[in-house]
C-alpha cells in the first residue's frame, strides 16, 4: 500500500488508481516493439514489457527476468497491497450462441489425478488481478489491454462435466472453461468481455 500525504488528506493508493497513468507507457512500449517485429507480443515478453512500463511510472515491482513458471502471480507492485498480477495473452472469439469473449490458457495440471484435485488446485490464492494482452486471430496489429480481479473467473464458480467425447472436461455458468485430459491438462478460460473491469485500445 502506498500513501501520499497532504495538509489535508491521506490518500490510500490502490493498483486501479494507477492503472489510467500507466496506459501509456504500455501503448509506447508495444509500439516500439513493433517498430522491429511483426509478430505479436506474447509470453514473458509481454510480462517484461509491462514490468518496463511500471518502473517508467516510477513503480517498482518484484519480476525477474528469469523464465518462472510458477501459478498465477508474476509480479507485484512494492508497497501496494493486492497488487500481485499475472500476465496474459488472450485471443478474442465469440462462442456459439455466447457473447464477445476473450479466451486465455491457464496453469498445467497434469499432477493432480481427480477433477476436483485440479479445480482446488487452480482456484488457491494465487495473485489479485489479471493484465491480459488481446489480440484477433489473424493478427492485425491491434490489441485490448484487459485489467480485471482474478476473482471474476475462478473456476470452482462453474458446472462441472465430462464432454461426450470424454477428452476434457467442460466447466459452465457465467463463463466458461476447459480442461483437457491430454496436452498436459491444461485450463482454458472463456471469459465474456462484460466481465472485464477495465480496457483500453492499443493500435501499432
Amino acid at each position: 500500500m502506498i500513501t501520499e500525504t497532504s495538509n489535508e488528506a491521506t490518500t490510500v493508493v490502490e493498483l486501479p488508481d494507477i492503472i489510467p497513468g500507466l496506459v501509456p507507457f504500455i501503448v509506447s512500449r508495444i509500439q516500439r516493439y513493433h517498430e522491429l517485429f511483426d509478430q505479436p507480443l506474447i509470453a514473458e515478453f509481454w510480462e517484461e514489457t509491462l514490468h518496463k512500463s511500471f518502473l517508467e511510472y516510477g513503480y517498482s515491482t518484484t519480476w525477474k527476468p528469469d523464465r518462472s513458471h510458477k501459478i498465477g502471480e508474476d509480479m507485484r507492485i512494492e508497497n501496494i497491497t493486492g497488487s500481485r498480477i499475472s500476465c496474459k495473452s488472450g485471443q478474442f472469439i465469440k462462442p456459439r450462441g455466447g457473447t464477445d469473449s476473450i479466451k486465455f490458457n491457464g496453469s498445467r495440471t497434469t499432477s493432480y489425478e481427480t477433477l476436483d484435485d485440479k479445480i482446488t488446485q487452480l482456484c488457491g490464492d494465487y495473485d489479485d488481478w489479471y493484465f491480459l494482452l488481446a489480440k484477433k486471430k489473424p493478427f492485425d496489429k491491434t490489441y485490448k489491454l484487459l485489467v480485471f480481479e482474478s476473482s471474476k473467473c475462478k473456476v470452482n464458480k462453474l458446472t462441472w462435466e465430462e464432454n461426450k467425447t470424454g477428452k476434457q472436461w467442460v466447466g459452465t455458468g457465467e463463463f466458461q472453461a476447459c480442461i483437457s485430459k491430454s496436452m498436459s491438462a491444461q485450463l482454458w478460460t472463456t471469459l465474456p468481455m462484460s466481465m472485464v473491469s477495465y480496457s483500453y485500445d492499443i493500435v501499432v
